[in-house]
């Protein structure tokens, strides 16, 4: 394994620990902990927090070293807000390629399935891995190679906000059909009515949130 995907694997697990609970805002990350719990050196361990730091994911400051980022309303208000722009412009290009190959749509059934054996035993870690795979195929499938690398590195974000969202049961029961919904239109919806459906889709969660927490404050 070469150093820059161990180097990547471990941003995806300390981006795990964030999004799960494990690591929390203004949390300090020291490498002799964080490479014994890890059990990699740390050089590839440098690496990912350099990484992580240059997506904002993780701040260093000096005398008080690196520490997990805030994640606050209006941050994750932008993550959704360049999400939705990065998947518009990718179904753009996905659209036309699913029509001229419909054979393409059986990635995000499977995906889809993964979601809803995922969601019956309330694996929310494993939804939210699912609900990611399910917007990369579609991003891979636009051949947008700059829209794809965008999105790649917003979706650390990403998992991070999922993190966040509040969930029952109810919204695990959901997840498939919302998913489903997006995977029809791909083969028969036009273009307008796909980026509106892919825009409420983003965001649903995020004014759910909103209402959520404004019932708890008053």
């Amino acid at each position: 394994m070469r150093p820059r995907n161990l180097a990547d694997q471990v941003a995806d697990v300390i981006v795990d620990g964030i999004a799960g609970g494990a690591l929390r805002p203004g949390q300090r990350l020291v490498e002799t902990e964080l490479a014994r719990q890890l059990q990699v050196s740390r050089v590839p361990l440098r690496e990912s927090l350099k990484m992580l730091e240059a997506q904002g994911i993780l701040e260093s400051e000096p005398h008080r070293g690196t520490h997990v980022a805030e994640f606050g309303e209006t941050k994750m208000d932008q993550i959704c807000e360049a999400r939705v722009a990065l998947e518009r412009l990718a179904l753009r290009s996905a659209l036309p390629a699913y029509r001229a190959e419909p054979e393409r749509i059986e990635r995000l059934d499977a995906i889809i399935a993964d979601m809803e054996r995922a969601a019956e035993r309330l694996d929310w870690a494993a939804i939210s891995r699912a609900d990611l795979s399910f917007h990369r195929e579609i991003c891979a499938v636009s051949g947008n190679a700059v829209v794809a690398t965008l999105w790649e590195t917003l979706a650390r974000h990403v998992l991070i906000v999922f993190g966040h969202e509040i969930r029952d049961e109810r919204d695990a029961a959901i997840l498939g059909p919302q998913h489903r919904r997006v995977r029809e239109m791909l083969l028969n919806a036009d273009m307008a009515d796909l980026e509106n459906e892919i825009e409420q889709h983003i965001l649903r969660l995020r004014g759910r949130r909103k209402a959520r927490r404004r019932t708890v404050a008053s």
